[in-house]
């Protein structure tokens, strides 16, 4: 899964198909993809708008309550903004009872930290130990090191040279040795 700052970061870089580059279903909650498009002249958002449309196919962009209520509450407020709507929608989609089965855990590709801090959650246990939060750095690192990109350095400084300054944070490290392996395994090469 997506969030707002790891896909402007990639639009206004030029390489959003490393997304493409895991061995996964891309979900993007709706709540995400407007906060990155809602304005079609913002940094990177016509690029996502495009990028979306060519590759809907590899895309799911999942519906949820959090934006639904959001989007009928602007009718009568036009300007309405609303902090953390998109990482609310993100772990409305992960509580899903059908999104992840048995073990499964969901990849969440963010730039901020504490994002299950700030974001009410019903069970917060439950819902922390199935997601595997991952920054924006971590998974240009990863794919570096996995040789399906040159240099994760090239893309924050097109991205600084476009005016988005993306976050140094990691979060990696944090995972432990079994979940860092899963996450690397994600974006190996397929063997052909």
């Amino acid at each position: 899964m997506v969030d707002t700052g790891p896909l402007i970061i990639l639009a206004v870089a030029q390489p959003l198909d490393y997304l493409l580059y895991v061995n996964a279903g891309i979900v993007i909650p709706d709540a995400v993809l407007h906060e990155a498009t809602r304005d079609a002249n913002r940094l990177g958002a016509q690029d996502i708008i495009d990028w979306v449309k060519a590759h809907r196919r590899h895309i799911e962009i999942a519906a949820t309550k959090a934006y639904e209520i959001f989007d009928a509450a602007r009718a009568a407020i036009p300007n309405l903004r609303e902090p953390d709507l998109g990482e609310r929608a993100a772990v409305e989609v992960i509580e899903e009872p059908d999104r992840l089965q048995g073990d499964e855990r969901g990849l969440l590709l963010r730039e901020e930290t504490a994002v299950l801090r700030r974001v009410a959650v019903r069970d917060r246990e439950r819902i922390v130990e199935r997601i595997v939060e991952l920054s924006t750095l971590d998974f240009l690192r990863i794919l570096e090191a996995e040789k399906r990109i040159q240099s994760a350095e090239q893309v924050f400084e097109l991205a600084a040279k476009a005016g988005r300054f993306p976050s140094r944070t990691e979060k990696m490290s944090g995972h432990d040795e079994a979940t860092r392996a899963a996450v690397k395994g994600l974006v190996t090469r397929p063997k052909v």
